[in-house]
């Protein structure tokens, strides 16, 4: 009898070792995978911030294209910008979901490193979100800028030279009409020049409607060909005809200044003018979410520090 007892408190204390045993490795194999776990969510977690820190390059470079004045050379560095926009969305998207496949596995002061990492990248999509409408009308804006600039420098020419044909026609001798017939010449040149200037600029931003100043531009030109018309008359001895011609001058000119009261101050204003009503409430989105943006780095900074 003992020594049955004897075996059987053998068997329950060898079961006993192998229960325990059967913990200790219970537990082994919990920390092992647990251990794994957390070191895959810290490669999560890095590669997360690498791919914010990849998506900042044109993050940062957007930014410098929406707060630069509009000049002739932006148009190109904004076509670059817009083109790289999606890439850099689909970055900061795939950072936020290694940031939620890490957070459950995170200790927790990298946990918030995540979450504050998260709020950094949703700010840029914000951003980038809004920059559709700013990118184009700035590439479509800076197009049109110099070509329109340079139209209007040749209308101011143009008016200059056609004001002292004018001038020299009133004098009513061969050779001051002479002189205004040259100086009509050159005016229609620059007229010319002007309106086809024009009408490039509104191919270039059709939504600044510029096709009014096209329109300024034809006008001018059909109203020195009426000056051109009564300076031939009188140098070919019509003087009736001339005359006539000349009213008609007086009275189509009267009727340009009018419509030119319906323009725009120049053509850059009613660019500026459209450039508002494409991007500006786009714009007002873009630099809220920049600064929530900022305010996310500045937490971001503060977690990691």
């Amino acid at each position: 009898m003992s020594q049955d007892k004897h075996r059987g408190r053998r068997g329950t204390f060898v079961a006993g070792v192998l229960v325990a045993l059967a913990l200790i490795a219970a537990a082994g194999v919990y920390g092992y995978r647990e251990t794994t776990a957390r070191r895959v969510a810290l490669e999560q977690l890095s590669e997360a911030t690498s791919l914010v820190q990849d998506a900042d390059a044109i993050v940062i470079e957007v930014d410098e294209v929406v707060r630069a004045e509009i000049t002739p050379e932006l148009g190109e560095r904004a076509s670059e910008a817009a083109s790289r926009v999606p890439d850099a969305i689909a970055g900061l998207r795939a950072a936020l979901e290694r940031v939620e496949d890490a957070t459950p596995a995170l200790p927790e002061e990298r946990a918030r490193e995540g979450a504050a990492l998260a709020a950094s990248a949703v700010a840029r999509i914000d951003m980038l979100d809004e920059v559709g409408p700013i990118l184009s009308a700035n590439a479509a804006a800076a197009a049109a800028l110099e070509l329109a600039r340079s139209g209007w420098d040749r209308v101011l020419e143009g008016e200059k030279l056609a004001d002292k044909a004018v001038a020299e026609y009133n004098k009513l001798t061969r050779p001051a009409v002479t002189a205004s017939r040259d100086l009509s010449n050159r005016a229609e040149a620059k007229f010319k020049q002007a309106r086809d200037q024009f009408v490039a600029a509104h191919a270039a931003f059709a939504e600044a409607g510029l096709d009014a100043f096209v329109t300024y531009a034809e006008d001018k030109i059909a109203l020195i060909g009426i000056s051109k018309q009564a300076d031939a008359a009188f140098l070919a001895g019509r003087s009736a005809e001339a005359n006539t011609l000349s009213a008609q001058f007086n009275t189509r000119e009267k009727e340009i200044v009018e419509k030119a009261k319906k323009l725009s101050e120049t053509p850059e204003a009613a660019i500026a003018a459209a450039y508002e009503r494409i991007a500006g409430a786009a714009t007002t989105a873009y630099f809220k979410a920049r600064d929530e943006a900022t305010k996310a780095d500045a937490n971001l900074e503060r977690v990691t520090q």
